[in-house]
């Protein structure tokens, strides 16, 4: 299944998919805040919440990776816009402006002054792209900074200011991008110097980011602004307070970094965990209704 995670405004948005995607909203104490909606692509008779963010006007843009669209919806679930589907030709090299397999996307501002980040996956030389807020293209991203390299199988955008950053598993490292331009690349390594494999990615704001990984083996570490590590807020496991393959974060400031909340999904997109900033677990969030309703006759949350 799987899944990607918003939040604005103190609200965590959670995007789930099996055949159908569904998109669920919960207050910062994991109560959910409305039904939620469902859609599901006519033409391919499924959909995915592959990627999901939120603008500052509320609107959802969600990539749709099987439907090859990334969809702009209200938050009452009303889809208004978005880009692809036609846009893409399959067989056809991706090019500047087109998308095709989207896996991420990643916005800042609002519908009259913002930029939107849109991943595409596979090894592709135009994998992220900038465009407007009316989805007019701006530009491809460099791999590297080169523009005659290829992107190895993004997965993941998180945006902070000036700065993207570009998750990529086949690489098993972050690049980063300020004003869509290269800065560097990193990677994290085990103890025997095999990188891991990045799959979630949140922002502090003060130039750190949290970093999750799927392999060798499931992670999250926060690390400094050249990449870094600083400290291991998690190890691989079932059980609450570790993870097991996360596959999306996002962070929930606080008033300062001891109050800070970080909502990091995994399980195959079956449970949101928070965590704080040292790597304590506050308790977690199951998105999945039936399993909810169950939680909720033995008293939990």
């Amino acid at each position: 299944m799987q899944g990607s995670l918003a939040l604005s405004r103190g609200t965590l948005f959670v995007g789930t998919h099996a055949k159908t995607a569904r998109v669920q909203a919960f207050d910062l104490g994991g109560r959910a805040l409305a039904p939620g909606f469902t859609f599901r692509d006519a033409r391919r008779g499924r959909s995915s919440v592959s990627g999901l963010a939120v603008d500052e006007d509320r609107g959802l843009w969600i990539a749709d990776s099987p439907a090859d669209r990334v969809r702009l919806f209200t938050v009452f679930g009303r889809e208004v816009g978005g880009l692809g589907e036609t846009d893409a030709s399959a067989g056809v090299p991706l090019l500047p402006g087109l998308i095709s397999d989207p896996v991420d996307v990643a916005v800042q501002g609002h519908r009259d002054q913002g930029r939107i980040a849109i991943a595409c996956g596979g090894e592709r030389r135009h994998a992220v792209q900038l465009f407007e807020p009316d989805l007019s293209f701006v530009q491809s991203c460099a791999a590297l900074g080169s523009p005659e390299r290829l992107f190895q199988g993004v997965t993941r955008l998180a945006a902070q200011g000036e700065l993207l950053y570009a998750a990529e598993a086949l690489a098993r490292r972050v690049q980063v991008f300020r004003a869509g331009e290269f800065l560097f690349a990193f990677q994290l390594t085990d103890r025997q110097g095999e990188p891991y494999e990045p799959s979630a990615l949140a922002p502090l704001g003060d130039g750190r980011l949290v970093v999750g990984c799927r392999a060798p083996r499931s992670a999250l570490f926060l690390v400094d602004g050249a990449g870094r590590p600083q400290r291991e807020l998690a190890r691989e496991g079932e059980e609450e307070g570790c993870v097991d393959q996360p596959c999306a974060a996002v962070l929930a400031p606080g008033a300062d970094e001891r109050q800070a909340n970080l909502f990091v999904m995994d399980r195959d997109g079956l449970r949101v965990q928070v965590f704080t900033l040292e790597g304590r677990c506050l308790g977690s969030i199951s998105p999945d209704p039936a399993s909810r309703a169950e939680r909720r006759k033995k008293g939990g949350r």
